[in-house]
């Protein structure tokens, strides 16, 4: 068993031996002190940690209400047990009344020991529930990996700070911080290196500021600094010693790994005079610096507005995801052979409030840049394959695959997990990827290509033709089909480009890959690539993108059946 400290308020020296002699004799070890007066019990209980407490309810020198009173004055909730030689029933629930966890008879000390061992569990149990109690009240205000405030507590700080800064006519500054290069980190080593990663720029980032600066973790790699009583040549200053700090390798898992930080700026009042005003000019100024590659940059009206309305662009996709203002549109692909459709684009539309339907050419390079491409991939892969099972019309439905997600590691679990959730066959979901996605990481987009073929999923190589050095992967990808790009198809008639056309089909069959035509605007074009052995093709022709519901009745018409609702 382990030691048990007892701290025995008794002024009797014989009941004393009994007490101890009825824990050790059933195997506790115990360090026991004795004491008789108020004054050596406030003295014990300030000098040390104990386990429990036993008193005497008659004592001579003070009354055992008495010595409870202080063990709660002083020692909180540790576990009191009144063992006494006299007292009735009614003694014994009074001193629970005012207390105490048990009251026992010293002719009946045989219940001592599991009194205490129960005492003990609960006095843990309750301990454990006030850390958790902590814990949770602290994470409210924290960050969990790094300890660093998080957005709450550094919004209240920075309210604070500039209630202070009105008040006494002094200058505030904000610093926006997002790291460089983390996302290859996480990518290549793992999320555990990332948040070591993480963890040590917190360290750092705290010794390079004062202990009056606020430096909080806004989440990912996203930090943000507040600079109290410091104008924009204090928080450049700062600035720069922020990524001196950061320029040392970082050691992790026995490996040197370097990570620099570009930092925006903003200074109050000069730049804004409310919270969200100061974040957000902070961020604008980080994003330009970032693009500049110039470390930090100070918010400038005259030179950041570009970048300004980029930022409210990219919340307006945040807010029109969660609001539903994002749908598809599918395209039919029909095969040559048979001329009924076998396949259909899934084209991401935005139904914007205020500019109407926005194709993806308005939008999506914005989003790719900001990292929420990944939230429209898995929206435009879900929602394509509730609005078109292959199992009620036997088509499969195509996405565009961006560079992001593909080399986001934990996309092809995404996609297993989407399909699980419509039980559907994986062949039913086909992913486009273009050249120029492959090429920005070969080894990581073939293995992750490789993934998604195992499970199931027809992959398609978008816009063939138009990349570089593609020939040299093309054996390497599980795709299944090519689609040419309509640069070539525009200029098939006149026979400008039929003999590339005709060589791309070729090499196609020739690795055992279907073909597709994209952009076909004519019955000219459509029959030229019937001849040249192209197997399939899509365009305006063919039939214009359009919502599931319109879509569904071409498809059955071609089919010769009565359409029905998707």
């Amino acid at each position: 068993m382990p030691l048990l400290t007892l701290l025995l308020v008794e002024d009797s020296e014989p009941d004393a031996t009994r007490v101890l002699r009825a824990l050790t004799d059933v195997g506790h070890q115990v360090e026991a002190t004795r004491v008789d007066t108020a004054e050596a019990l406030v003295a014990e209980l300030s000098r040390g940690r104990w386990d429990v407490a036993i008193a005497d309810y008659t004592l001579k020198t003070m009354s055992g209400e008495r010595a409870l009173a202080i063990v709660r004055e002083h020692a909180g909730d540790l576990p009191f047990i009144f063992v006494s030689g006299t007292g009735g029933e009614d003694v014994a629930v009074e001193a629970m009344r005012i207390g105490a966890q048990d009251y026992i008879m010293k002719d009946s000390l045989d219940r001592l020991a599991p009194a205490i061992e129960r005492e003990l569990r609960e006095a843990e149990a309750r301990r454990e529930r006030r850390r958790h109690s902590e814990r949770v009240a602290y994470l409210a205000y924290h960050d969990e990996l790094t300890d660093l405030p998080n957005r709450t507590l550094l919004n209240d700080r920075l309210h604070q700070g500039i209630l202070a800064a009105k008040r006494d006519g002094r200058p505030l500054s904000l610093m926006a911080l997002d790291l460089d290069g983390f996302k290859e980190i996480n990518d290549s080593l793992g999320h555990h290196a990332g948040d070591r990663v993480l963890q040590l720029v917190a360290a750092r980032l705290r010794t390079a500021l004062r202990e009056s600066d606020t430096v909080a973790r806004l989440g990912g790699d996203e930090f943000a600094v507040l600079l109290l009583g410091t104008d924009a040549a204090g928080a450049e200053l700062a600035a720069t010693k922020i990524l001196q700090e950061l320029e040392a390798p970082m050691l992790v898992e026995g490996r040197p790994l370097f990570v620099s930080a570009s930092v925006g700026i903003a200074v109050f009042p000069e730049h804004g005079s409310g919270e969200h005003e100061l974040l957000q000019k902070a961020d604008i100024s980080m994003y330009v610096a970032k693009n500049d590659r110039s470390g930090f940059s100070v918010y400038a009206a005259d030179r950041d507005g570009r970048a300004e309305q980029r930022l409210a662009l990219v919340s307006a996709m945040w807010y029109g995801l969660e609001r539903e203002q994002f749908s598809l549109d599918y395209q039919p692909i029909v095969d040559l052979r048979t001329d009924k459709i076998s396949a259909l684009e899934a084209l991401i539309r935005w139904n914007h409030p205020v500019h109407g339907r926005l194709p993806p050419d308005q939008f999506i390079q914005i989003a790719e840049h900001s990292g929420l491409v990944t939230q429209l991939t898995t929206f435009a892969i879900n929602r394509a394959l509730s609005e078109w099972p292959c199992g009620s019309h036997g088509l499969m439905v195509a996405v565009n695959l961006s560079p992001r997600s593909l080399h986001d590691g934990t996309f092809p679990g995404r996609v297993r997990e989407l399909i699980a959730t419509e039980r559907l066959e994986p062949s039913c979901l086909a992913l486009e990827i273009t050249e120029n996605v492959i090429m920005s990481d070969p080894e990581r987009a073939v293995r992750h290509l490789r993934e998604l073929h195992e499970m199931g999923v027809k992959l398609v190589m978008d816009d063939f033709g138009t990349g570089y050095s593609s020939l040299a992967y093309l054996r390497r990808l599980p795709v299944s089909q090519l689609k040419i790009d309509r640069s070539f198809i525009a200029g098939l008639t006149d026979g400008e480009d039929e003999a590339l056309v005709r060589s791309i089909i070729d090499l196609a069959h020739n690795l055992k890959l279907e073909v597709v035509a994209e952009g076909v605007d004519s019955a000219a074009v459509c029959e030229r690539l019937r001849m040249l052995g192209c197997d399939m093709a899509q365009g305006h022709f063919i039939s214009a993108p359009g919502p599931a519901a319109e879509i569904v009745t071409r498809v059955m018409e071609r089919a010769g059946s009565r359409p029905e609702a998707v």
